[in-house]
């Protein structure tokens, strides 16, 4: 199996695992409160924010690696799957 192949898997497994969706949810949950809190000093709002692009980046890096993986089943001819644009956009 294809390197590929497997870092997707791990992706997956890891993106639909329901601990770590409710871990980056809580987390973001958190930083938009420092957002709202009018007592929230600018040190506070730049960590929140930079806390919350590092889990977009994250969450980014899960979508381009399941692209690799479409793009490798499209090059490989994987009829046996889900179709590579139906992938794309379920992740």
């Amino acid at each position: 199996m294809s390197n590929i192949k497997d870092k997707a898997g791990r992706i997956k497994r890891l993106k639909h695992d329901e601990t770590f969706q409710k871990v980056i949810a809580e987390i973001k949950e958190r930083q938009a409160t420092v957002f709202l809190d009018a007592h929230s000093v600018m040190s506070e709002i730049e960590r929140a924010h930079d806390i919350v692009r590092a889990l977009n980046e994250i969450e980014n890096y899960f979508d381009t690696v399941l692209a690799e993986e479409a793009v490798y089943d499209k090059n490989q001819g994987d009829k046996e799957t889900v179709p590579w644009r139906t992938r794309l956009r379920l992740g």
